[in-house]
């Protein structure tokens, strides 16, 4: 024993070294204490009531809701496409400005493709107005081009995303999966999460009003050649009905002209009447000749909106009654201002310039926080006396300032906002001017039809008739000597010019249903069929 205390007092150290450890044994103790309370913990029982019917956890794979957002959007957008996209190859919707018949559609669908097929349907001799439509809506040039000049604007729905898909892209291969902590996933940086979404959705709805336009462009395209056909149609129908009148004509002046010879030869009139008939059937002849030019021109228009060689054939069109009830004029401006093409196709221009001032704005001002916490998914190397590089902003950029957010294009983009808004007012002005030009327009084509309409109606129903009775009454009574010459011709020329009048106006009074029509944006067919 004295040898053991003689030791101890050698070593004082190892004393001091047993005392501290005699002394930490209850925190030892105190440890093993907390480790068993950290690791048998249990949440209270309301939380887990809440959480228990919550679905299970995503795996370690899994993209960021961000990324979820940002997928969807996507689907939105490609869903848009394809509707825009099967649209295009059915027939135009109810607010269209002319909608095909599913049987003559169904007839010459094979017309479209090959002019051979479209070469006989117009040759043949009673072709309708309702076949020339469908016609002009299969096959015309313009309305081709309109219909890609969509297809081209529906390729905006993948650019929309196309950029922010290419950036995503490149975080995900270029940044290395160095997460200290957490499920090992790519590191998506937080400005491609939040506003990312809401901007691709501001992005679609541009895409979508261009796309609109572009829809609207199509229904002008379509318009134009229907309304063209239209007249076509009855400036056909004029010269056929005008040669087979002429033709009457120049049968008339032969039986005069016979009536003529007689009398001379008995000596109940001179010479002068035989030459006065033989100038004016040689008159009307040259007529004639004029007319078939004028067939020929009219054919080859039907040929350009058609889009046919030009040695395709064109029959005889069925004839057929304009529509002689003119409409009220109060109704159709406001039928007008509606389904007027050019206005819907502005009205779509300024929801675009709407939504990129928004989306400018969304880009480029304030939002309700600073961001200044804002930090990417870096690896934990970040933090510490072994970081590379700083976990929050240590200095503020001088060309952004001291309190601003540190946003894109801040500050440099605020100019082009300006401009873009002061074009916004000068569109919107431009679509009041459009408004009231389209409500002179209906108001001129209107006229136009209201005046054909009498003006038919006076020749069909009264003019033609009495220049009828005349000429017959004429015609006997020069045959017995109790009529001057002139008067006779003068009544034979009053017929014909009252029937050509009249067939004119009748043909008038069908262009004007299509100008109307045109003027209104909406189908007003001008036959009764």
């Amino acid at each position: 024993m004295r040898r053991l205390r003689s030791w101890i007092r050698r070593t004082p150290g190892l004393w001091a070294l047993g005392a501290v450890v005699l002394a930490g044994a209850p925190a030892w103790a105190g440890y093993g204490e907390l480790s068993d309370q950290w690791e048998s913990y249990q949440p209270e029982g309301l939380y887990q009531t809440q959480t228990a019917a919550a679905p299970a956890a995503a795996p370690a794979k899994a993209e960021s809701a961000g990324s979820d957002e940002f997928e969807r959007q996507k689907e939105v957008l490609a869903q848009a496409r394809k509707r825009w996209t099967e649209a295009l190859a059915q027939p135009a919707p109810s607010e269209g400005f002319y909608s095909p018949p599913a049987e003559a559609l169904a007839r010459l669908r094979d017309a479209a493709d090959d002019a051979e097929v479209a070469a006989r349907a117009l040759a043949v001799d009673g072709i309708t107005l309702e076949d020339l439509e469908v016609l002009t809506w299969l096959r015309n040039p313009g309305i081709r081009a309109a219909q890609d000049r969509l297809r081209g604007v529906l390729e905006r729905y993948t650019q929309a995303w196309n950029l922010d898909e290419i950036l995503r892209q490149y975080t995900a291969f270029t940044e290395g999966l160095m997460n200290g902590v957490g499920p090992m996933k790519g590191r998506e940086p937080v400005q491609m999460r939040f506003p990312f979404p809401g901007l691709l959705a501001l992005k679609g709805e541009i895409v979508t009003q261009e796309v609109r336009a572009a829809a609207e462009g199509l229904e002008i395209a379509r318009r134009t050649a229907i309304t063209n056909i239209r007249k076509a149609y009855w400036n056909l129908e004029f010269v056929t009905e005008a040669e087979r009148i002429t033709a009457e004509m120049l049968d008339l002046l032969e039986r005069l002209e016979s009536v003529a010879k007689a009398r001379y030869e008995s000596g109940k009139t001179n010479f002068q009447d035989v030459i006065q008939v033989r100038i004016r059937r040689e008159t009307v002849t040259e007529d004639v000749q004029t007319l078939f030019e004028q067939r020929h021109t009219v054919e080859s228009k039907l040929r350009e909106i058609l889009d046919l060689p030009p040695d395709a054939a064109v029959g005889r069109p069925t004839k057929v009654e304009p529509v002689r009830n003119v409409p009220q004029l109060g109704p159709l401006y406001e039928l007008a201002l509606d389904r007027r093409q050019e206005l819907r196709r502005l009205r779509a221009q300024v929801g675009k310039m709407e939504r990129m001032i928004e989306l400018a704005e969304t880009r480029i001002y304030p939002d309700y926080t600073l961001n200044l916490s804002l930090y990417q998914d870096e690896a934990v190397t970040q933090v510490g006396t072994a970081r590379m590089k700083e976990p929050f902003a240590t200095v503020t950029t001088a060309s952004v300032g001291a309190g601003l957010p540190k946003m894109p294009w801040y500050g440099r983009g605020d100019a082009y906002v300006r401009e873009t808004r002061q074009k916004l007012d000068a569109l919107r002005q431009r679509l009041r001017k459009e408004e009231a030009a389209a409500r002179f327009g209906v108001h001129d084509a209107w006229f136009r039809l209201d005046r054909a309409a009498r003006e038919e109606a006076l020749y069909a129903g009264k003019v033609v008739d009495l220049s009828r009775a005349a000429l017959d009454v004429a015609t006997r009574g020069y045959e017995a000597g109790e009529v001057m010459f002139a008067d006779v011709i003068g009544s034979y020329m009053g017929w014909l010019g009252a029937n050509l009048t009249e067939a004119r106006k009748r043909a008038d009074l069908g262009v004007a249903w299509a100008e109307l029509a045109e003027a209104i944006g909406v189908d007003q067919r001008g036959t009764n069929r």
